[in-house]
């Protein structure tokens, strides 16, 4: 048996960095049906009691699933019913156990991106969908590299309906609106938070100049033109935004060819991303969790070309030069150990996901957010 790494209680000094001499006392056992014997343990610091089940992914929960089966099936366009039947368990339990895991990849994600150094251009694009009705578009801002095909960031967001619509489609708009209508500026706050990504990866790059390819959306420009720190490096010659006609030829010549293929791959992998699907998705903050479950197992487990020869076992993160040895410790026990919010350093997007903060339109109230994942 491991003994424990940390306190579980944030507020703990042992919490954060655990002092050398033994804080806690084993505290005798319990049992479940579905752990069986657990032990139970005793902060020296805090007075907090905890067990070997807090540190578990599975921790208050009643049934167990396979989990990288699990993320397989989020990534072949299963549904969550659909998913539900294959493993044999009902579908609230399917949708915990994706929210669970999405924590997980999103502190993976995090680990992997902290400090790291760009080595190659990117470019951005959005993925547009629906989320809840047709009158609420929504729009995934991917970064990846223009390279590699590696998903450094992405961003969820809400958009207005627009479009040509017809008299009683803009009466019903008209109508839903009054009780949520989508930021007008969530487009320019998504693409910012892409900047924030690209400027933390380029300044401790060796590299002279990076490149970041967008097609000529005005959103674009108008994050470009007020980000500071962006401003900062393209002042010196670090960092370049170029635009490309989004009527170009999807070609491999293409500079928006990585993350033209990224949006293919995700519309055939995500079923509420499916082109006139009727699996679409209820829930802003499930649906970026599936995205993040999907964005792991693409990043970290998927090959980095269909028709590479089998010999050829590149990963895309890999192909973005980015070291087994960072990957691994990241991923370590991932499958099993709980990631915790308050030891991971977490920013933006990812943090609202987290607190499943993301705005639920026509719905009074946030999101329930069970205590377990805001610790």
């Amino acid at each position: 048996m491991q003994p424990p790494q940390f306190c579980p209680n944030s507020e703990c000094k042992a919490h954060h960095e655990p002092p050398r001499s033994r804080w806690w006392v084993r505290d005798g056992f319990y049992s479940s049906t579905l752990h069986r014997r657990i032990q139970r343990f005793r902060c020296n610091l805090c007075g907090r009691g905890f067990s070997t089940q807090t540190f578990d992914i599975d921790y208050y929960a009643k049934r167990r699933v396979n989990y990288p089966r699990l993320v397989g099936l989020v990534g072949s366009c299963c549904g969550v019913r659909q998913m539900a039947r294959y493993l044999g368990v009902g579908y609230e339990t399917i949708g915990n156990k994706i929210m669970r895991f999405s924590r997980q990849a999103l502190a993976v994600q995090t680990a992997v991106m902290d400090g790291l150094s760009m080595r190659e251009d990117v470019c951005a694009d959005g993925l547009q969908s629906y989320w809840i009705s047709q009158y609420v578009p929504n729009n995934i801002t991917v970064l990846a590299g223009s390279c590699s095909r590696f998903i450094y960031a992405a961003t969820g967001s809400s958009l207005r309906r627009a479009g040509r619509m017809s008299a009683a489609q803009k009466l019903q708009r008209a109508v839903l609106e009054r009780t949520f209508r989508a930021d007008p500026k969530a487009l320019t706050h998504a693409f910012a938070e892409i900047c924030d990504v690209v400027c933390r990866a380029v300044e401790p790059s060796a590299r002279r100049l990076t490149v970041l390819d967008t097609d000529e959306h005005t959103a674009y420009r108008r994050a470009v033109s007020s980000h500071g720190p962006w401003y900062q490096l393209s002042s010196a010659g670090r960092v370049v935004h170029r635009q490309t006609a989004s009527a170009l030829p999807r070609t491999a010549a293409n500079p928006l060819a990585a993350i033209n293929t990224i949006d293919r791959q995700i519309r055939i992998d995500l079923a509420e991303h499916v082109r006139e699907t009727v699996r679409f998705a209820r829930n802003p903050n499930r649906s970026m969790e599936r995205f993040w479950v999907w964005c792991f197992h693409y990043n970290y487990h998927k090959r980095y070309r269909i028709n590479q020869p089998t010999a050829d076992a590149t990963l895309h993160y890999q192909a973005a030069e980015i070291t087994k040895q960072r990957v691994h410790t990241a991923q370590k026990d991932i499958w099993r150990s709980r990631r915790f919010r308050t030891r991971t350093a977490l920013f933006g997007s990812h943090l609202v996901l987290w607190l499943r903060m993301l705005e639920r339109p026509f719905s009074r109230g946030s999101d329930y957010l069970p205590g377990y994942l805001a610790a």
